[in-house]
């Protein structure tokens, strides 16, 4: 016998075995049980459980200290060094989810206690939203991929830009190159606009500079993107990741710390002089540290100044501030967003839908198109060959995307354009409350205007206190308000001074809930002011 037969022997004998152990396998299959995790009933009987839990968690959680008072890597010691040879029974694992988990949470959902950051509302309906979209399971990259993905997100972006009352260049259902695109979040989308901002300066920089192996042909080192000290840090990251140069422009209290328009002119000027590239500027309504609008009209004239070179991409960083463009008495704070080529905002933190979706609106999609577009052949079909439909995997950075707009559509079918609105205008009302506590207290001051549901205070200081000084008072009352768990608050700094903010809620919030917190911080305010 040859080698050559040798082999090929050896070759029947082991698919004779693979075969065998196949039959084998194939009999001993057993039908799943009830307890199995692949079995329907299993699921449906625990995911009933599970919504139960949610509803009494977020009853519950009104009553449990807002901040977690665990210690780091608490976890490392509470739970096994490796995951479980067999699979648990869902009582152990909800019994550890109680004892272990939720002492480890910090709860965003209490309506009494969390005024930290800007509060979120995960309302039931889109929660309800998120659960179909992790059942359904959908990989929405392009529309073959599941046509109503696509389909309802540009539908659902569309009803949503017309509450918010954006101009129609920003409508997919427009006749022009316009459209909107469901990202994570306002950093994926800045990230995403940025991009584009590059793209569309393509053929202006590769005249003017000479191509390089190291920077390409376009020179990023020398574009310059422009904001303000007061913009949100995911512009400056969106920024390290592009390889261009952030300039944050400074503000003051004169101008109510919003970026004004002839800081911006200067900065572009200086700039252009010394042989750099202005691609952008980010402009926001609603700043995070103490909710101030920028002068979206006037930024923009600045941008689109064709007399002073000027052709810059304009982004509006609504990612809090959008929602409340839904408000007509709030209208011409949002003057000016007809002239910008982008608009995100965050229906996570306002429009009561829980983590992750960002809304983006671009007045022309082609330089997103052009900078993040991708040709593989295995997702090549003819619907996307015809030109028919839209791609969203060419409107992201990465190619997968989730059905996100399950969680909008269910929000606007069931809340719909006046709930709202209600729900917006509500976090103004309780704000209004809450200044005129403070207005009327003895040790405590307002320290910046108050905006959309954001009241900024401290305590009082005499104008011989020094400004670390003055801090100190004001980390001190956040110290002692943090460890009472009855309230949980942040600061800012608004001109290097220590300042308290604290966000109201919307639609599920009360008054009662506002006198709860503020019981807590009138009491441990009372003395501490330095006159």
């Amino acid at each position: 016998m040859t080698s050559l037969q040798e082999e090929n022997e050896k070759l029947r004998a082991r698919i004779t075995a693979l075969e065998a152990a196949n039959n084998t396998s194939s009999t001993a299959v057993a039908a799943p049980s009830i307890n199995s995790p692949t079995d329907p009933k299993d699921f449906q009987e625990w995911g009933q459980n599970i919504l139960s839990w949610l509803v009494e968690y977020r009853t519950k959680c009104q009553d449990l200290p807002v901040i977690s008072t665990v210690k780091p890597n608490y976890l490392r010691d509470a739970l096994p060094n490796s995951a479980p040879e067999k699979g648990e029974p869902w009582e152990n694992i909800m019994k550890d989810l109680d004892t272990i988990i939720v002492p480890g949470l910090t709860h965003w959902e209490s309506q009494k206690r969390f005024f930290a950051y800007f509060k979120p509302h995960a309302s039931y309906p889109a929660v309800l939203g998120e659960t179909l979209c992790a059942g359904l399971n959908v990989m929405g990259f392009d529309w073959i991929a599941s046509p109503a993905c696509t389909e309802l997100e540009v539908v659902t972006l569309d009803w949503l830009a017309k509450i918010l009352n954006l101009p129609s260049c920003f409508l997919s259902s427009d006749s022009g190159p316009g459209g909107g695109v469901i990202q994570g979040s306002a950093g994926e989308s800045a990230t995403v606009v940025l991009t584009a901002a590059i793209e569309k300066m393509r053929p202006k920089t590769k005249d003017q500079h000479e191509m390089s192996v190291n920077s390409g042909p376009l020179r990023r080192d020398l574009m310059v993107v422009y904001g303000s000290d007061q913009t949100h840090t995911i512009v400056k990251k969106a920024c390290m990741i592009l390889g261009v140069r952030w300039r944050p422009l400074p503000t003051t209290k004169e101008y109510n710390w919003s970026l004004q328009p002839d800081v911006l002119q200067h900065a572009i000027a200086e700039d252009r002089a010394n042989g750099l590239i202005p691609i952008a500027c980010i402009a926001t309504p609603g700043t995070t540290s103490s909710c101030t609008f920028d002068p979206i009209a006037l930024l923009s004239q600045v941008c689109h100044d064709e007399s002073a070179g000027n052709d810059l991409w304009l982004h509006i960083d609504a990612a809090y501030g959008g929602a409340y463009a839904c408000l007509p008495e709030l209208a011409s704070k949002f003057e000016g967003i007809d002239q910008a080529d982008s608009f995100c905002v965050n229906c996570h933190k306002k429009l009561l839908c829980p983590f992750d979706l960002a809304a983006l609106y671009v007045r022309d999609r082609d330089p997103i198109l052009r900078a993040l577009s991708v040709d593989s052949e295995y997702l090549r079909n003819e619907a996307s060959d015809s030109g028919a439909v839209v791609d969203f995997e060419h409107w992201q950075l990465p190619l997968g995307r989730r059905f996100r707009a399950l969680k909008l559509w269910f929000v606007l079918r069931r809340f719909g354009k006046e709930g709202i609105i209600q729900h917006v205008r509500n976090g103004i009302v309780l704000r209004d409350v809450l200044v005129k506590l403070i207005t009327n207290h003895v040790d405590l001051e307002i320290a910046a205007p108050p905006s959309l549901s954001l009241v900024c205070f401290r305590v009082k200081c005499s104008p011989n206190t020094t400004v670390e000084e003055g801090n100190e008072v004001q980390h001190r009352l956040l110290r002692d308000l943090k460890q009472t768990g009855k309230c949980f608050v942040i600061h800012t700094k608004l001109g290097g001074e220590v300042v308290i903010r604290m966000a109201c809620g919307g639609i599920e919030q009360t008054e009662d809930d506002i006198m709860f917190a503020w019981n807590v911080i009138d009491e441990l305010s009372q003395g501490r002011s330095v006159c």
